[in-house]
């Protein structure tokens, strides 16, 4: 099954809902573009934004941001 455009709409929406606006601009671009990824993933796994769960939205942050790219680490790989 294919997920559509709708769905990555409804599970970016939530993501801002789960974590915040605040939390979401302090990640780095390379953060943000890993949590998309990581979105996407999920609603494909479940083929429905509304059965990915707000621990797992929550899980997806915390996996990123603490680490597959803490924030500074990426550094010398951007330059």
């Amino acid at each position: 099954m294919k997920t559509d455009k709708t769905h990555y709409e409804t599970i970016s929406h939530r993501a801002v809902r789960v974590l915040g606006t605040q939390t979401i601009d302090r990640m780095s671009d390379p953060q943000v573009g890993l949590l998309n990824k990581e979105l996407k993933y999920l609603v494909d796994r479940h083929q429905s934004a509304d059965k990915v769960t707000d621990a797992e939205i929550e899980g997806a942050y915390e996996m990123i941001v603490q680490h597959a790219l803490p924030t500074g680490s990426h550094e010398h790989l951007l330059g």
